[in-house]
């Protein structure tokens, strides 16, 4: 009973381990595909960012906080999606 317990926990923690890997790979894809929109908000207000990226002729646009100061950052910035990215 116990290899049957120890067999069934390491095959899901693999499948796990798929999963969340491969939902990481796909998020740092997509993450080319936003630019910074630089200039039209000091502070990112999601609603005024989105309108400005479609005005803009980007797809969407979202709040984006920034998780260290390696960009020099301190509040959320708007970045717009780019069109046809894959």
């Amino acid at each position: 009973m116990e290899a049957w317990r120890k067999t069934a926990v390491c095959r899901a923690l693999l499948v796990l381990l798929i999963v969340v890997s491969g939902v990481t790979v796909s998020i740092a894809q997509n993450e080319r595909c936003w630019v910074n929109d630089d200039g039209h908000h000091p502070i990112c207000v999601t609603e005024d960012c989105v309108m400005t990226c479609r005005d803009h002729g980007h797809v969407d646009g979202r709040c984006n906080w920034p998780w260290g100061f390696g960009d020099g950052r301190l509040l959320p910035h708007c970045q717009c999606l780019q069109a046809n990215c894959q």
